[in-house]
């Protein structure tokens, strides 16, 4: 990865790497969003109630509170919750049985 951005003011970085910018980039043109947009990745709450679950979506901009990184041309909108709990992660892509997925590693 040619450069990170800091979360939080801290030591550690959140990375996507350049696959993974590729890929989002063009899961960004299938569903006709502008140029500007971002994947925005935020907290969901899991069926059972044990944790927090992460979902990703296309956004025209983020959030107020969210923090946003900018890698390989690719915006990256986190919900302000989950800045922390991410520090220090690469968001990655993988191939699964039916298409592309986002990872964390």
């Amino acid at each position: 990865m040619a450069r990170s951005k800091a979360i939080g003011g801290s030591t550690d970085h959140a990375h996507h790497n350049k696959k993974g910018s590729c890929s989002s980039k063009a899961a960004k043109a299938a569903e006709g969003a502008t140029d500007n947009a971002g994947i925005r990745i935020r907290a969901g709450a899991m069926p059972d109630q044990s944790g927090v679950s992460v979902g990703f979506a296309i956004s025209d901009a983020p959030d107020p509170d969210d923090m946003e990184i900018e890698q390989e041309g690719l915006r990256v909108f986190i919900q302000d919750v989950l800045v922390e709990p991410l520090d220090g992660r690469t968001l990655d892509v993988r191939e699964a049985a039916d298409g592309m997925e986002l990872i964390f590693r």
